[in-house]
């Protein structure tokens, strides 16, 4: 029979009331009194029933995070810091995957919304209405992470690459190296930290130059090794003259790139320039990428869900301290 509450309050010879107060930290107890609860909890080895705890807390000691691609890398090592994170404030995280299918989210919200999570980082790729209205139903904290409001208002906390700066920034790069065509594979064009600001960083780097953009340089796939390949191929097919170099819109989209030049026997470097985002698969792939890496992400989302109450009420949007890092896939143009 599992040890009860009422179980210790007998042998610690106290009342119910008395062992719940100390239990949970509510109320005074006297030094001697708690004392005698917690040697009484040792002993019996007692565990106290963490739904029925959250029912009269209001807490549970969980942090959800919905994440739209469990499987992405870059998923993986931030949710390794935000479970990291978790543990220093004695939490545990609940990772929820949506596959990024709203109507799933929706669904995967309701559920959280029984459970009394105490925060929720919700990690989006289409933040429509439905969705922002089912968030809005949490009193806990919650962190929009990866994906901003287009509208740019802060209606929750938000915190997200610095996807146009960091896109200039590659550009202004790789121009500063000689390059003059310069071509760019981006994700999801609905997607808009990741797709849309990205794709304008690029576009107003090249404006600033004086550099032309043919619309054959553009394409915008999917966030994936694929996406990558095909967006490459149709750059190929459809120039005569190819691009020095190509800005990618995430290491999975630089690597399909990689793989379809290398198929059509042009080197990376030597003959194309390519130059990745997120600092993902650096460690994996044949060929270091040159990249952008964001810093801290898990450890920034924490930080912002565990604020003070009292600094809950400021909502703001919050960018990911970024490097530009120069690696073995690209070369300066002669």
């Amino acid at each position: 029979m599992a040890v009860t509450i009422a179980d210790i309050a007998a042998d610690a010879k106290v009342s119910v009331p008395t062992v719940s107060r100390v239990i949970n930290g509510a109320g005074t107890v006297s030094e001697e009194l708690r004392e005698r609860v917690i040697r009484s909890v040792e002993k019996m080895n007692y565990k106290p029933n963490a739904a029925a705890r959250s029912l009269i807390t209001k807490r549970s000691d969980v942090i959800a995070v919905v994440e739209a691609d469990i499987t992405n890398p870059v998923t993986a090592r931030i949710l390794w810091e935000i479970d990291a994170c978790c543990m220093k404030h004695n939490k545990i995280m609940l990772t929820c995957n949506y596959d990024s299918s709203n109507e799933k989210a929706i669904f995967l919200l309701d559920k959280l919304l029984e459970r009394h999570v105490d925060g929720l980082i919700f990690m989006g790729v289409h933040l429509d209405e439905p969705l922002l209205a089912k968030l809005r139903e949490f009193s806990c904290p919650v962190i929009l992470a990866q994906q901003g409001v287009e509208s740019g208002e802060c209606e929750f906390t938000t915190v997200t690459d610095d996807s146009y700066h960091a896109a200039r920034d590659v550009t202004d790069f790789l121009i500063q190296e000689g390059h003059r065509r310069i071509a760019y594979i981006g994700g999801d064009a609905n997607d808009y930290t990741n797709g849309k600001l990205r794709l304008q960083g690029y576009l107003n780097a090249m404006e600033e130059n004086g550099l032309e953009v043919p619309a054959s340089y553009i394409r915008q796939e999917q966030f994936s090794i694929e996406g990558g390949h095909q967006g490459m191929k149709e750059i190929y097919e459809n120039n005569l003259k190819l691009p020095s170099a190509v800005v990618c819109g995430s290491d999975m989209i630089a690597v399909g790139a990689i793989r379809f030049l290398k198929s059509v026997d042009l080197s990376v470097p030597k003959d194309i320039s390519v130059f990745g985002f997120d600092d993902a698969v650096s460690d994996i792939f044949e060929i270091p990428l040159s990249t952008v890496r964001s810093c801290k992400r898990g450890e920034i989302l924490c930080e912002q869900l565990f604020k003070k109450q009292e600094e809950q009420g400021k909502k703001e949007w919050i960018y990911y301290p970024y490097q530009v890092l120069r690696r073995n896939s690209t070369r300066r143009h002669q």
